[in-house]
């Protein structure tokens, strides 16, 4: 692992990286919800993750101490997701940045597995959770769900 890759929980300072990351149009073109949020829709969503009081684990993903991504879990469903900023994908910041969440969610053992959905195009996404020991569970339409038993 690189020690310039790090996570850290998102703060009312990280709120504005995050927006900004989850309205561009090559992150959330692979999501579910696949168009920009308002920032009042992603206040709402992030507010009571950084208050502590959802069921949600969000983590800024930092290489060299400047925030490059995030990764995101949600302890009631078992989804967890990443998203990078376009000029940082392609080497290993995913890979370091996803186990070292894998390890941050297990220690606090609320999770006994962990799923991945992912967009049938998004074949960087399939590739990176399958080096990490995730397993294809099933296709339905436009979506892969892989797991990883905690």
């Amino acid at each position: 692992m690189s020690p310039d890759i790090s996570l850290k929980k998102i703060s009312f300072y990280d709120i504005e990286f995050l927006w900004r990351l989850r309205n561009q149009p090559d992150v959330y073109k692979y999501f579910k919800n696949n168009n920009p949020v308002s920032w009042k829709e992603h206040i709402n969503w992030t507010i009571p993750i950084v208050l502590g009081i959802s069921d949600k684990d969000v983590f800024v993903i930092k290489k060299t101490g400047k925030p490059v991504g995030q990764v995101k879990f949600d302890y009631k469903t078992s989804d967890i997701g990443i998203s990078i900023l376009k000029d940082f994908r392609g080497g290993e910041i995913a890979t370091e940045a996803l186990a070292l969440a894998i390890q941050e969610i297990k220690k606090k053992k609320r999770a006994r597995k962990l799923i991945a959905e992912i967009h049938k195009d998004n074949i960087s996404s399939q590739k990176l959770f399958e080096k990490l020991g995730f397993k294809l569970e099933s296709r339905n339409g436009e979506w892969i769900k892989y797991i990883l038993e905690t």
